[in-house]
């Protein structure tokens, strides 16, 4: 069995890959069969050049959709077959513009004959098949120019690795995970405060007594991260002690724990959520941001954390 058959999608760039190089090897023997010196690989650079009276390689470039440096080689390989041709742009002397030779105009009409005979075998080649191969390549270009093979497999990776982390409540076994990693990264950027030591050394009273909540996050049975949702008023809460292990960050357990913490607030029937945070934190900010939390003004000593120097607040009334 062929190997790519088995690969499946896994293997669609290289199984495209050989197919073309198949059809080129026999796009060689064609042109040899009838005497003509040309290679199958230059013919979307000549044919574009024959129907222009002249072009640049950007210009080459960009109506072909291939990179600059490939329509160079390419270029190159065509001047020292003497088919192409090089000279300045007269209205802008710095432009360097294309043109097919003496020699590649006289060779278009045999061409021409040449590339009939060769449409011809592929429309019946496509044709033997029940689907339209030359419709099914437009429709995933088409597709990609939406949105980019890497930018699908992102999301994928992305869905993939949220669905992996699970949230838990708090339970007692898990106190000390929570002082671990919020000691650990407020450690990390910033100086110990009393008002952290008070949080996270007392957190069932200061936290969960007065109807607050603490989340965790579970990967392969390790809590990885930890979030904290403190009530202040009936219906203001503020989110609070949002960590992640270093060795556990980019997985989307910070995401995936926002719009928990989230989702908590509003079940308990809070309208506004807000959080401390500091400008050095880019990445943090950053998902709070995605998270639909705006920037509000806040003065610094109105805050309990004197590192605090951005405040974020999310609506949450219906």
């Amino acid at each position: 069995m062929d190997l790519f058959d088995q690969l499946g999608e896994l293997a669609l760039g290289s199984r495209l890959k050989r197919l073309s190089d198949g059809i080129m090897k026999d796009g060689i023997k064609i042109y040899q069969n009838n005497n003509i010196d040309f290679e199958p690989k230059h013919f979307p650079i000549f044919y574009l050049l024959s129907q222009k009276k002249s072009l640049a390689i950007m210009e080459i470039s960009e109506t072909l959709g291939v990179s600059h440096p490939s329509v160079i080689q390419s270029v190159k390989e065509m001047e020292k077959k003497k088919l192409i041709h090089s000279h300045r742009d007269e209205d802008d002397g710095r432009k360097r513009l294309l043109s097919l030779t003496t020699t590649g105009k006289g060779m278009i009409p045999l061409l021409q004959v040449v590339w009939e005979d060769i449409a011809a075998g592929i429309h019946e080649l496509i044709s033997s098949q029940e689907n339209n191969l030359l419709e099914a390549i437009s429709g995933i270009e088409k597709a990609l120019t939406t949105k980019s093979l890497s930018d699908r497999v992102a999301l994928i990776s992305e869905k993939r690795k949220l669905a992996a982390i699970e949230i838990i409540d708090y339970e007692d076994i898990y106190a000390e995970d929570f002082k671990k990693i919020n000691y650990w990264w407020i450690k990390k950027y910033f100086t110990i405060e009393d008002i952290d030591r008070e949080v996270l050394d007392h957190h069932k009273a200061y936290i969960l007594e007065r109807g607050g909540h603490i989340l965790f996050a579970k990967f392969q049975e390790k809590i990885v991260g930890t979030c904290a949702l403190i009530k202040e008023t009936d219906d203001r809460y503020e989110l609070s002690k949002m960590g992640v292990l270093e060795d556990y960050q980019g997985m989307q357990i910070g995401k995936k724990l926002g719009l928990a913490i989230i989702e908590k607030a509003r079940s308990v029937g809070a309208k506004t959520l807000y959080l401390d945070s500091n400008k050095t934190l880019t990445p943090a900010i950053r998902l709070y941001e995605k998270l639909g939390f705006n920037h509000v003004h806040k003065k610094t000593n109105e805050s309990v954390y004197q590192r605090s120097d951005v405040c974020m607040e999310l609506d949450l009334k219906p």
